[in-house]
């Protein structure tokens, strides 16, 4: 392709209205259509057309700013604190790969900091001791405690004090969740009169045109006293508490902690402590600590049940042959005497233990596995009964055999 051809082709937003205005001028001389038509040498249907339309602009390319990919994260530092370092700010942004100048940053946090202190929040306000807001944080794969598996973080924020809850899991399943609950509430001292969910399938489930609670939760529910709301997807005026909280969590929190090597224990102690720490800084909005507001509102939680819920995972298993449950990949030795019978077993949501059941009568605790796969863990009393039972059941087939011979 010539440079001619790349210059016309460059050029021709410009000479396309370059040609309209034309058009337009003798319009307003006088000129009729057919005359502008025959002077410009064109068609009548294109002088219309240069008539009608207004004049294209002439586009501007945009470039990406360097800040750009780091700015939710210093949304939420100003959020919390406007007023933030910004010299620290940039050493945190480095950290993470950004290039730019701190002049860039000073611009964007000074735009921010001025919408946050001039907006009119309306905030859906809560009683104290009325709500609390549940939600996940997914981590994705990471290495805890020392090999590879899906991270989480269960959050809980009550409504009035914003005061939170936090503990890392490597489960969502409908056990965690309400152990995660168990905790929470035994954290705070008590029980909020509602909990607020989004659609999460361990809290609603949609059946026949209609959302309905969860049968264990609702379960669950009846025990510690609360009621399970749903909010509509998309309506941060009704779950935004505890979805800021976790941003600023993630921001703040985990973006330090997951530079280190990761152990459940380390992180739920150290987000603990990291909760604390925060609860005694002033919310700008409110002019009050989350520590202060929270003096308020425990007096208005719901006392806890004398018992706690049973949160574990039930699960009905056969005993085979061999006197060996299966769970997941490994197996198990329960006593000879169950052979044949369906056993529960219920494991724990965060340790690597469970409890056999047969009938309802408790028969062991069982240590599981968790490392290794298709392994087969059979206790010495356990083998030493079998042996004994396979030899009861010899002599009694030889003592058959021997009176079927001689028809006795």
């Amino acid at each position: 392709m010539s440079f001619t051809t790349n210059y016309n082709k460059r050029n021709r937003p410009n000479m396309l209205e370059q040609l309209m205005n034309e058009a337009k001028s003798l319009r307003l001389q006088g000129f009729k259509i057919t005359e502008i038509a025959e002077m410009m040498g064109k068609c009548e249907r294109t002088i219309y057309k240069y008539l009608s339309e207004p004049p294209r602009k002439r586009k501007k390319r945009e470039y990406e700013s360097l800040l750009k990919p780091f700015e939710p994260f210093i949304d939420t530092i100003l959020e919390e604190t406007p007023d933030y370092n910004r010299i620290v700010l940039l050493e945190r942004l480095r950290k993470q790969g950004y290039k730019g100048s701190i002049t860039i940053l000073r611009d964007y946090a000074a735009i921010k900091t001025a919408e946050i202190n001039t907006k009119a929040v309306i905030r859906f306000e809560t009683e104290p001791g009325f709500q609390a807001q549940v939600d996940w944080k997914i981590h994705g794969t990471r290495v805890v405690d020392g090999r590879k598996q899906k991270l989480y973080a269960f959050a809980m924020v009550l409504g009035y004090s914003r005061a939170p809850f936090v503990i890392h899991t490597t489960s969502m399943n409908q056990a965690t969740l309400l152990a995660c609950h168990s905790l929470a509430f035994s954290y705070f001292g008590g029980v909020p009169k509602e909990v607020l969910y989004d659609n999460m399938k361990t809290a609603f489930i949609h059946d026949s045109g209609h959302w309905k609670v969860n049968k264990r939760l609702l379960s669950f529910a009846n025990h510690y006293g609360f009621i399970p709301r749903r909010c509509r997807v998309r309506r941060p005026q009704t779950k935004g508490k505890v979805e800021r909280f976790i941003d600023y969590y993630s921001n703040n929190y985990f973006l330090q902690a997951k530079e280190s090597p990761l152990t459940l224990t380390e992180l739920n102690e150290g987000v603990l402590s990291w909760i604390n720490e925060i609860s005694r800084k002033q919310i700008r909005d409110l002019g009050e600590s989350r520590e202060k507001r929270f003096e308020i509102e425990k007096h208005f939680l719901t006392p806890l049940p004398e018992t706690e819920y049973n949160c574990r995972t039930s699960l009905k298993l056969k005993v085979s042959n061999e006197s060996m449950i299966l769970y997941k990949t490994n197996r198990y030795s329960v006593p000879p005497v169950l052979i044949g019978k369906t056993v529960e077993l219920q494991v724990d949501p965060f340790l690597p233990e469970a409890e056999v059941f047969c009938n309802e009568k408790f028969i062991r605790n069982v240590e599981l596995e968790m490392n290794k796969k298709n392994m087969r863990l059979f206790r010495d009393e356990d083998r030493k009964e079998l042996y004994e039972l396979w030899e009861i059941q010899q002599f009694k087939q030889v003592r058959k055999r021997f009176l079927t011979q001689f028809n006795y």
